[in-house]
């Protein structure tokens, strides 16, 4: 079968290659893949990553094949997936189902293979039935919305009534605002005048306020929003220093700043002004866990969040360099490849 592979740590050391089908063993099902995300780790590579490895780790697609003592999915189901292919199962962190802190974990498109290929086997507790209402395409893009929960409800808490400032209407960015919206709160999104139609469907996706950061003060309007105080929260999603900068200058006394996008680059900060003087929580979020899943899923359920309106391109996986040039110029929201 073809599979997407990255075979170095350079951002072009990727091919499509010709590799064996997995072969599904106890504990494990195996997922005909229907549908995978790209992701911007997949394009500029994750410090985690073991190649060579088979990329892709958005998916969705149906269940083919259950292992020796699964118990609690089946042939035939539409599903979804964590990142997960296995842990040690004894720190501290594995006991509170905090996976991704555990040092022995192992994720797919970084040190298991991944999903840009025909076939994926992945441990039966990390697999996830899909509601009947989500696409393939839409389902592909669950492992983001977990993500996104862990940022918004997991680690920044948002309270209904609170105005959160939510830094970037990429993928990111978009669900954060939905996912505040749906703990109660009031989700101001902000881009540059290039991202005009992102805040325009950010908009249209239930934000309170969209602003382009060029044309208005970005304090001034969590200020005029909040009696004068600043936005109750911020969250960071485009992953750039300057979008660091410019939120946590807008959080207000006692706020909050989570920093949910990747950063590549160090990041200036005043710490007298954000710790001595305004007493602002810095929090950082990365990736997601099983209770994140939990409230991701009940969230799709309940229609209260929308990804196929994120879902702007869809290709066949051979046209993998089109996908990917497409999704790091920023000309679609969320680009789909799908094997061919």
């Amino acid at each position: 079968m073809k599979a997407l592979v990255k075979i170095g740590r350079g951002e072009n050391d990727i091919e499509l290659r010709e590799v064996p089908e997995p072969v599904c063993g106890p504990g494990q099902v195996k997922i005909r893949v229907r549908a995978v995300g790209i992701c911007g780790t997949d394009i500029h590579g994750h410090p985690s990553l073991k190649p060579p490895v088979i990329l892709g780790h958005e998916l969705a697609g149906d269940i083919v094949e259950v292992g020796a003592g699964c118990t609690t999915r089946k042939v035939g189901e539409r599903v979804t997936s964590e990142t997960t292919a296995s842990i040690c199962g004894k720190c501290k962190f594995c006991a509170t189902e905090d996976y991704s802190l555990c040092i022995e974990r192992k994720g797919i498109a970084t040190k298991a293979e991944g999903a840009f290929t025909d076939y994926l086997v992945i441990r039966e507790p990390s697999v996830h039935v899909l509601p009947d209402h989500v696409s393939y395409e839409a389902g592909a893009i669950c492992e983001l919305l977990a993500c996104t929960t862990h940022a918004v409800m997991e680690q920044g808490t948002v309270a209904p009534g609170e105005v959160v400032l939510v830094m970037g209407p990429g993928p990111l960015g978009l669900l954060c605002a939905q996912v505040v919206k749906a703990c109660g709160g009031w989700a101001v999104v902000a881009g540059m005048a290039k991202d005009k139609s992102r805040l325009e469907l950010a908009a249209k996706l239930g934000a309170e306020r969209t602003v382009n950061v060029e044309a208005e003060d970005l304090k001034e309007v969590g200020r005029s929003m909040t009696g004068g105080y600043g936005f109750d929260v911020a969250i960071e999603c485009a992953g750039v220093p300057p979008a660091v900068t410019a939120a946590l200058a807008t959080v207000r006394v006692r706020g909050r700043f989570i920093q949910a996008g990747i950063l590549h680059k160090d990041v200036p900060v005043n710490f007298e002004d954000v710790f001595f003087v305004r007493e602002i929580s810095m929090i950082g979020s990365h990736t997601q866990k099983p209770s994140s899943w939990r409230k991701a899923l009940a969230l799709l359920a309940e229609r209260k969040v929308d990804l196929e309106a994120l879902v702007t391109k869809q290709l066949p996986l051979s046209r993998w360099r089109e996908g990917f040039d497409m999704a790091r110029r920023g000309d679609a929201i969320k680009v789909v490849l799908k094997p061919d």
